[in-house]
C-alpha cells in the first residue's frame, strides 16, 4: 500500500477528514490528498512543528495560506482552528500526519480517525 492510499483509504475514504497529509520532520510531503493545497514552506513548518510546541500556542500556524489558532500542542499532537474548520497534527516514530476537517464535519471523528493511524504507525515502528 502506498502513502497515497493511507491518505485516501484510512483518512479521506472514513469521512472524517477533509484534506490530509503525512510528512517527514524535515517537511518533506511523502502524500497529500488532491486537495490539499499545502505550500512548502507550510509543510516544513508543520514538519518542525512538535519542536516549538511552545512558541505555536502564541503564534499559530498557517495551512493553505490560512491562519489556524493553535489551541493545544503537546509531544504527541497538535490541534488547530479556524472558524468552523481545524486541523490536527500527530507525530508518529518518523513522520507527522496532518487531517484538516472542514465545516460539516467533526472535531472529534476527525482527531480519532488521525490518532488511530498515528498508533498504528507507531506500532510498527513508523
Amino acid at each position: 500500500m502506498s502513502w497515497s492510499d493511507i491518505i485516501n483509504n484510512n483518512l479521506i475514504g472514513s469521512g472524517n477528514v477533509s484534506k490530509a497529509a503525512i510528512l517527514g520532520f524535515d517537511g518533506a510531503v511523502w502524500a497529500k490528498s488532491d486537495n490539499f493545497n499545502l505550500s512548502v514552506e507550510e509543510a516544513v513548518n508543520a514538519g518542525k512543528a512538535f519542536s516549538a510546541q511552545d512558541a505555536l500556542l502564541g503564534t499559530g500556524l498557517r495551512m493553505e495560506g490560512q491562519k489556524f489558532l493553535v489551541l493545544n500542542a503537546d509531544e504527541d499532537r497538535i490541534i488547530g482552528k479556524q472558524g468552523g474548520s481545524g486541523f490536527f497534527i500527530y507525530k508518529t516514530s518518523k513522520a507527522v500526519i496532518i487531517s484538516i476537517y472542514e465545516k460539516g464535519l467533526q472535531p472529534e471523528m476527525c482527531s480519532k480517525t488521525t490518532g488511530a493511524l498515528a498508533d498504528y504507525f507507531k506500532s510498527i515502528g513508523y
